[in-house]
């Protein structure tokens, strides 16, 4: 994919099962920034879906290789390349900006 501008180099792939990670990417979301997010269940995606924009948002078990896989795939066709998991509050980074700033 060639990047014009719109699009980030790479992007995180959140977990939204933690609450930290959700706040997050919540985080982003506001900033205008491009959002890729996961979770188990579709209600805690449901609000990334709704917000439109460069989102893209996942259903799967990242704790099943399979469907981690499919999810990193459908993000990386979608929006661009996954360059980190933030899947718990010690992954969250410092400067949530910082990852984006590239």
């Amino acid at each position: 994919m060639s990047n014009n501008g719109l699009y980030p180099e790479s992007v995180e792939l959140i977990v939204l099962d933690d609450e930290a990670a959700r706040r997050y990417a919540h985080e982003l979301l506001d900033a205008g920034l491009p959002v890729a997010v996961v979770a188990r269940t579709a209600s805690l995606v449901v609000p990334f879906l709704e917000a439109g924009g460069r989102t893209v948002a996942v259903v799967a078990d990242i704790d099943d290789p399979d469907q981690l896989a499919g999810a990193i795939m459908r993000v990386e066709s979608r929006l661009a390349p996954v360059g980190a998991l933030i899947r718990y509050r010690c992954d969250v980074p410092v400067h949530p900006t910082a990852f984006h700033a590239a």
